[in-house]
């Protein structure tokens, strides 16, 4: 059943997408100032609203920036193939904010076909004859949803969001090598724009910040953001026992799913089994997080799987000495800047060996802040911003030009 609808969804894509060329092409006006419209989650607790907040400002004293918000609805609803339509016909340049799970899925029996709504969406991007650009957050490295039918459907998906788009922007050169080699997307469609950093950090006093949130004389290691459990929180809590009692944990973030939530629960328990109960403050969701970021002397980032962290050029912008898993991404940060230290992803021993260093060496962690502050200058959203106009102007260049 599930294979059949996706074939007979797959054949009206194709010629949704073949439609869409038939079309005349929208060029902008003559005005100075290009006008996008910004898809996205908006206004919310989301990392993929956060960052469409940062970028809409800064982008904003470049180009007229309108922002269309993506809501959740029955993944069958109308309302996302009219809302493709509807932007597909309207302002320049369209771009997506694009993750997986800001789209509804739909459910069939015992399966679920993830992101469904978004291939509604793309129908009606089809649809119209404006440019679309695509920024991919998080490309998936399994096609698969379950079955020969949920893998024909995973496979459509990505190649309708591919196809439909002019141009797709990922945040890492992996993350282009992943597209390009797993997803055969041709390398002149891939551009590589780094995530952004935080345009002006309000970095305040170390010990008062301490003091407001009940840490004085403390050293406080953080893993700032959502609570989820691909970010190895349960890694850290074990070592507790084995680090100088003046070492506190503070996991800043809130859970965002009820999977989180138990996660949550569980470190909790996790704390109590090693006995370090009293050495990890669970704060939940911070609306400001400048204190934290501030008071934090060594920050972790223990992750199972990344392709881009959002909290990473947060913890860049307040020069915050950063102690991250191996995974390429973050490779790829420390090959470019050096602003980091490594470790051996999921490698509990090692991660301790490299805790007990940074937090016994001045000299270490004034190297890794200074080096914090290139990969600011390079990556702080105006910078980013700018970067986009370019690539903005080089699509519709070479949409006038037939290419």
């Amino acid at each position: 059943m599930v294979k059949n609808m996706v074939k007979t969804v797959g054949l009206i894509a194709m010629k949704s997408f073949k439609r869409r060329y038939r079309h005349q092409i929208h060029l902008p006006t003559n005005s100075l100032l290009l006008e996008i419209n910004l898809v996205t989650s908006w206004d919310k607790q989301c990392g993929i609203a956060t960052y469409s907040e940062f970028f809409a400002q800064e982008l904003s004293k470049k180009a007229r920036v309108f922002v269309t918000e993506l809501r959740k609805k029955n993944a069958l609803s109308p309302y996302f193939a009219l809302l493709g339509h509807k932007v597909a016909s309207s302002h320049d340049i369209v771009h997506i904010q694009f993750e997986y799970g800001l789209f509804s899925s739909l459910k069939i029996g015992g399966k679920a076909l993830t992101a469904f709504a978004s291939l509604l969406f793309y129908f009606g991007l089809a649809q119209g004859n404006r440019r679309v650009v695509t920024t991919m957050h998080e490309p998936r490295k399994a096609v698969s949803a379950g079955g020969r039918g949920g893998f024909f459907y995973t496979r459509l998906l990505d190649k309708l969001i591919f196809a439909a788009s002019d141009l797709i922007i990922v945040h890492t050169q992996e993350s282009k090598k992943l597209l390009e080699n797993y997803y055969r997307v041709d390398s002149s469609k891939l551009s590589v724009i780094p995530h952004g950093s935080y345009q002006k950090p309000k970095i305040q006093s170390k010990e008062l910040c301490k003091l407001a949130l009940g840490l004085q004389g403390k050293t406080v290691m953080t893993i700032l953001g959502f609570v989820t459990r691909k970010k190895g929180h349960d890694i850290v809590i074990p070592l507790l026992a084995k680090l100088d009692p003046n070492v506190q944990l503070v996991v800043a973030g809130g859970p965002q799913t009820d999977a989180d939530a138990q996660f949550l629960s569980n470190l909790k328990e996790l704390a109590q089994l090693y006995g370090v109960q009293d050495r990890v403050t669970f704060t939940g969701y911070l609306p400001d997080l400048s204190p934290i970021l501030s008071a934090t002397d060594l920050a972790l980032l223990p992750y199972r799987y990344v392709t881009d962290s959002g909290v990473l050029h947060l913890l860049v912008s307040y020069k915050v000495p950063t102690l991250t898993s191996d995974l390429p991404a973050f490779k790829e940060i420390h090959r470019q800047y050096g602003c980091i230290e490594l470790f051996k992803s999921e490698d509990a021993h090692e991660l301790l060996i490299k805790i007990q260093n940074m937090l016994s060496f001045g000299k270490l962690q004034s190297e890794l802040k200074r080096q914090c502050e290139e990969m600011w200058n390079q990556t702080k959203w105006s910078n980013i911003a700018e970067k986009h106009i370019e690539i903005y102007h080089e699509v519709l260049s070479n949409r006038a030009h037939g290419a």
